[in-house]
């Protein structure tokens, strides 16, 4: 158990620090989900992208993957929704402020938005979030690497993924801040500039 000095106190959640930012109304909030919902998705993408040339260094020829465009888009929206979910764990403490959990359930909304397959609900009734972070990142990397047909290409593929994803924490949190302290036109031109240099690393 960690223990601190009597004139210092734990880190506060990083939720806290962005209470002066939260939205102003339900409208606010919800464009600002959207927002966060859609370069979520883009990092999603990224990290499905840097898993798979993880798996394939060793296979020049891309034609060695199998995987179509459907089943690309089905694990990034399981990676997406995910990180959705990972943000609000990683960011608070035991209690979640209410107009935080509005932020975060629609979120979600905009996610099934994005991509209708497979649905929000359905994911988190597969993983099991309430066993916490590590359980469910290793349940999600088992569950891609079979379903994208990469558990041949490494030894490390299995489990890569939920590596990737646990690295990704700081941009998660970057997004978060982001998307509640920038101005909506800001928002807006960088959702425009996505197809850019938006996940460039």
């Amino acid at each position: 158990m960690t223990t601190h000095p009597p004139d210092e106190l734990p880190n506060k959640p990083i939720i806290e620090s962005l209470e002066q930012f939260q939205p102003r109304d339900e409208r606010d909030s919800l464009d600002r989900a959207i927002f966060f919902a859609t370069a979520t998705a883009a990092l999603s993408a990224n990290i499905l992208t840097s898993y798979i040339k993880f798996c394939l260094v060793s296979f020049p020829d891309e034609n060695v993957f199998p995987t179509r465009e459907r089943t690309f888009n089905r694990a990034a929206k399981e990676i997406l929704t995910i990180n959705i979910w990972l943000t609000m764990l990683e960011t608070c403490g035991d209690v979640i402020p209410e107009w935080y959990r509005n932020f975060i359930h629609s979120a979600f909304r905009a996610a099934d938005e994005l991509a209708k397959e497979p649905p929000v609900a359905d994911i988190f009734e597969f993983y099991p979030i309430d066993a916490g972070m590590i359980a469910t990142l290793q349940t999600l990397s088992l569950n891609l690497c079979h379903k994208l047909d990469l558990g041949a290409t490494r030894p490390e593929a299995v489990l890569a993924l939920g590596d990737l994803m646990f690295d990704s924490a700081d941009r998660r949190h970057g997004l978060l801040q982001f998307s509640l302290t920038q101005p909506l036109l800001t928002l807006d031109a960088w959702v425009a500039d996505l197809g850019t240099e938006a996940f460039s690393k």
